[in-house]
């Protein structure tokens, strides 16, 4: 069975002891990510596209592309940013349309993150949509 793990170079994945993606033949996992730096000040709108940038990066690095994701899970703080989160999943996602899970939690870390994303992906011999070609 082929494993390939990859990180991000954030501090927290050695101190947590986590990879950022984690492929296990043609199946990748992509660990709850966060928006970073400037991007925590945003809305939740701006801290999901952030979070979704850092995914797509860590897709890419190994191996696939958003078009792969079959599922997604977001966390967020305030249920008042549901439109906003939604809003950046959809244009990100339109037209893949994966299974998709929101779950309101009382917090995330950093503590200033409104919003965190995990998804799962799926390589197949056929590429997948790109939604970034779909996007509105």
């Amino acid at each position: 069975m082929s494993v390939m793990k990859i990180g991000s170079g954030e501090p927290f994945e050695e101190v947590y002891g986590y990879s950022r993606a984690v492929r296990v033949e043609n199946h990748v996992f992509v660990a709850g990510t966060t928006a970073r730096a400037a991007d925590l000040e945003g809305n939740a709108y701006v801290q999901a596209r952030s979070a979704l940038a850092i995914v797509a990066s860590a897709l890419s690095e190994i191996g696939a592309q958003m078009g792969d994701v079959v599922r997604t899970v977001t966390y967020v703080v305030d249920l008042a940013d549901l439109d906003h989160v939604a809003r950046a999943h959809a244009k990100v996602f339109g037209a893949a349309l994966p299974a998709a899970t929101l779950v309101q939690v009382s917090g995330l870390v950093p503590s200033t993150a409104r919003v965190e994303i995990e998804v799962t992906a799926v390589i197949s011999s056929q590429t997948g949509v790109d939604p970034a070609k779909s996007a509105p």
